[in-house]
């Protein structure tokens, strides 16, 4: 079974291709999906899955939650399972805002590219991935990098990871990699950055209750 989650209007066969209903849509008109469901609500049982495949859906998450998801999937994949995700290049597309010779339609597409088009509740990205961030945060939760390819789109820079899951990450261990993930963002050891940690981790755990598959 191979699952091809946030499809939008793009059906890929051999794959239950899954998305919110149009209702959840404000610009697509026509549904594809063979399933609808929130993403976030999605569980299969453990090592049944043969790949997990997102384009431009990864980076719509939250932090916290982008790491539980990795965790669920890793759970759900069969042994030398693929997980295949494409998200906006980030450095690609910092650079081409920062370039003195872009224009100001080039560096205006290149924000929207970064922060998302805003359209949508979910229409909205929350983290900036990069080829450095995917060998960073991929080993972490059991997955081996099997390549990167790069692409661009009327002036919009991606990047896509093909890994495969090498081991299981238990939900216990999975927990402590998000934590000390999740620490290099803190600027301080204050009581406020700890208790924001905290905070993280309870959205980390919140989510992983509902999609981890022992």
């Amino acid at each position: 079974m191979k699952l091809h989650l946030g499809c939008g209007q793009r059906y890929f066969d051999g794959y239950i291709n899954i998305d919110y209903p149009l209702s959840e849509h404000s610009v697509q008109t026509i549904s594809v999906a063979d399933r609808h469901a929130n993403l976030l609500e999605l569980n299969y049982e453990i090592a049944t899955i043969n790949e997990v495949r997102l384009h431009h859906v990864f980076e719509h998450f939250s932090r916290p939650c982008a790491l539980a998801l990795l965790a669920s999937w890793n759970s759900w994949l069969v042994k030398d399972g693929i997980l295949c995700i494409e998200v906006p290049d980030f450095e690609a597309s910092a650079k081409k805002y920062l370039s003195a010779f872009s224009s100001n339609r080039q560096k205006s597409i290149a924000l929207r590219h970064i922060f998302g088009s805003q359209e949508a509740h979910w229409a909205v990205h929350f983290e900036g991935y990069s080829k450095k961030m995917f060998k960073k945060l991929l080993p972490l939760f059991g997955f081996e990098i099997i390549n990167f390819s790069f692409n661009n789109w009327k002036g919009t820079y991606n990047i896509v990871v093909k890994a495969k899951k090498i081991n299981l990450i238990t939900k216990v261990n999975s927990a402590k990699m998000a934590k000390d993930y999740l620490s290099t963002f803190l600027v301080s050891d204050t009581e406020s950055e700890i208790i924001l940690l905290e905070k993280w981790m309870d959205d980390f755990n919140e989510q992983i209750s509902k999609s981890y598959s022992e």
